[in-house]
Formats: structure tokens, sequence, C-alpha cells
């Protein structure tokens, strides 16, 4: 958890797993548990390396992803996200959501909501550390968030959703968050999501790593 906290999100899916059942570890646990530390011995060259621009002009972007129902035993989904600057990571959470959602869009949704709080405090405490930044950019895969972020409507997959959520619509129709698609491919928050293929896990934590 302490290196999660430090340098290592791309083992933010793998620990948040393990420590579900720390309090009683099985065989199978343990097994896990060294193949972490032996993944970890092996990258010990990983290095978050922060490039300033030539015009410097400096760029917040986010990530925002969920695991959709993703606990099995309450059901809840969690959020999660990523942010950068300078070319590599400077900020990551995982969260889980207070309520259980009924839908993808729904959970994306909430995922959004916490990923925006987060930006703007981000945003507020770069300001008051005059770091100027040129623009600001948050990224999510998910379609049907876009479309309900830039269409606020009641429907099935939005009727659910608590009033307190939809804080995003507002920051967007503002301009305050410049909301963009990102395929799910791209999505550097999906490396804290969920188990991914070693060559898409490889191919993320590069972008995550800055390496």
């Amino acid at each position: 958890m302490y290196l999660i906290i430090g340098s290592q999100p791309n083992l933010a899916f793998t620990v948040s797993a393990l420590t579900k059942l720390a309090s009683k570890p099985t065989k199978e646990y343990m097994e896990v548990l060294k193949q972490v530390l032996h993944y970890l011995k092996g990258i010990q060259d990983l290095k978050l390396i922060y490039n300033k621009p030539m015009d410097n002009q400096l760029t917040l972007i986010g990530y925002s992803n969920t695991d959709y129902r993703g606990d099995r035993n309450d059901q809840k989904s969690t959020t999660r996200n990523i942010f950068q600057i300078a070319g590599n990571t400077i900020c990551w959470r995982s969260v889980k959501q207070y309520c259980i959602s009924t839908s993808i869009v729904e959970a994306e949704y909430i995922a959004l909501s916490t990923t925006t709080k987060q930006q703007l405090w981000l945003q507020n405490a770069l300001n008051e550390l005059h770091i100027d930044l040129s623009a600001t950019a948050l990224h999510t895969d998910n379609n049907g968030t876009i479309d309900l972020t830039n269409n606020l409507r009641i429907s099935n997959k939005s009727k659910y959703i608590d009033i307190v959520y939809y804080h995003v619509w507002d920051l967007v129709e503002t301009g305050k968050i410049n909301l963009l698609h990102v395929p799910s491919k791209d999505n550097l928050a999906d490396i804290n999501t969920k188990a991914l293929p070693t060559p898409q896990f490889l191919y993320l934590r590069e972008q995550v790593l800055g390496r």
C-alpha cells in the first residue's frame, strides 16, 4: 500500500484485491503476494520523470474509470482516476462508491463526479503554487456518460442517479471541465480498475509511469 500511494499506481488493482483477503490469507493468496514481490524486484529501475515542456505550457490531464459492481460482497463499484502533468502521473485515487449502481452509465457518472472534484482540487492547488496551466482535460471511455453530461435528462439509465452528482453537468456547461472521450485501451485509469492482459498492462504502465 505504501508503494501504491508513493510511486506505483500500476499495482493499485492487485493490492486492492489482496487487501480484501488479508485477514484470512490462503495458500493461493500467498502465491499471488509472492508474484507481486517478484514483479517489484523486476521494476526497480522504473522512475517517475517529469519534463518541462519547451513552450512552458503545462496541461493537466485526467482519466476516470470504474469497475461496475466490482465488489462481489456488497455489489458496489469503485471509482478510479489518474492525473498527469508534465508528461507523467502526479495523482491517482481508488475510492469505493457509496451507493449500488443499477447501470454502467450510472457507475461511470458517479465516478466522473468524484474525479471532477479531484481535478478542481488539483487546479486550485497548482494555482496556489503559482503553476499556470495552459489547459485541462478530463477523459472517460463511456460514451453514455459523456452524452448524459452534455445533454442532461432523465432516462432509464439516469433516473436513479442522486442529484448530488449532477454538478458534473454544470461544470461542463460552464466550461470549467473539458470532458473528452478516450478509447478504453488508452484510458490510463484502466490499469487500476481491472486485471488486464500482459501486453495491455505493459502499454498502460508505460503511459502511466512515463517510461
